[in-house]
């Protein structure tokens, strides 16, 4: 599968891509977060990873936008993954606090085995700081019943929209079944429908953690593993392009980026495409060399 991450796109704009999108040979379109926001007035994008609840709308699109997209790009052959917040909450303001917005959902707000313990991680070796710590953000307890209700509602709302597949973001900081967290079974079996594809983010990890992940789902990382079908592989991302803290790609030529995203086509089958928002270079997942790429393995 080939898919083109169209990060921090109005949904409505989508639309009038997607005969060129199939023609490039992509297969997905993988669309920003839809979760209501601490503030839709901002053009922040990591706003959109700020979310107050698990409804849908913010200011990208709403439930009609996505079911309009949805349809659409089905006529074209393609489908599209939504982007997951499941990981965190907002907080109560743009500096790294660990209290929750007072307008998150109540239902959380109001029970306390709702989110994690209240520190941030310092160590993203130690597994137990990983999965039971802070990013920045006030956490969510992935064990709590509460909490896997609100997603797995979520996600069966995206599937009656039309979504055929989702991007779990922040999924290494969520805890698997032999670390004592049920989360990721619990959460693809009440799935209403099946779907074409679910990721889960894992970034810099070693082969035995991707291949612990890659039990539940396939990962998308930037890292290698020992099948590369268990994995979506990417060369460049939002965090590595836009990110303050990692940004290691933001210097790096958009022709350095489709030749390297045209050796991973060589070999793995899932592939993730990140078009530069924010740059003269958006328009670089249309060229001539990125449809070569995508076709590779499907001859």
């Amino acid at each position: 599968m080939r898919i083109l991450s169209l990060f921090d796109c109005d949904l409505d704009n989508i639309s009038f891509y997607l005969g060129e999108i199939k023609a490039q040979g992509f297969d997905a379109i993988q669309i920003s977060p839809l979760q209501n926001t601490k503030d839709d007035s901002s053009k922040e994008w990591w706003m959109l990873y700020q979310p107050l609840n698990f409804n849908l709308g913010n200011r990208i699109g709403n439930r009609d936008s996505l079911r309009r997209l949805c349809d659409e790009a089905r006529k074209h052959g393609l489908v599209i993954i939504a982007d997951a917040v499941i990981n965190h909450l907002a907080s109560t303001n743009n500096t790294g606090s660990l209290d929750p917005h007072p307008f998150c959902d109540r239902e959380i707000l109001w029970n306390n085995d709702s989110f994690k313990i209240k520190r941030n991680v310092d160590n993203w070796d130690d597994r137990y700081q990983v999965t039971h710590y802070c990013m920045s953000l006030p956490g969510l307890n992935p064990n709590s019943r509460l909490v896997q209700r609100k997603v797995i509602d979520m996600l069966n709302e995206y599937i009656s929209l039309g979504v055929s597949g989702f991007r779990f973001d922040a999924a290494k900081s969520i805890a698997l079944p032999e670390e004592g967290c049920d989360f990721f079974p619990n959460i693809t079996y009440a799935l209403n429908s099946w779907v074409v594809v679910i990721y889960g983010e894992v970034l810099f990890a070693d082969k035995e953690l991707i291949q612990k992940y890659a039990r539940y789902m396939k990962v998308l990382t930037n890292s290698d593993a020992y099948n590369n079908n268990d994995i979506v592989k990417f060369v460049e991302n939002k965090d590595s392009y836009l990110s303050k803290d990692l940004g290691y790609t933001r210097s790096t030529s958009v022709h350095d980026i489709n030749n390297w995203y045209s050796a991973i086509c060589r070999y793995y089958p899932n592939t993730l495409y990140y078009a530069r928002n924010y740059s003269d270079d958006w328009n670089a997942w249309r060229t001539p060399q990125i449809k070569e790429a995508n076709l590779v393995l499907k001859r």
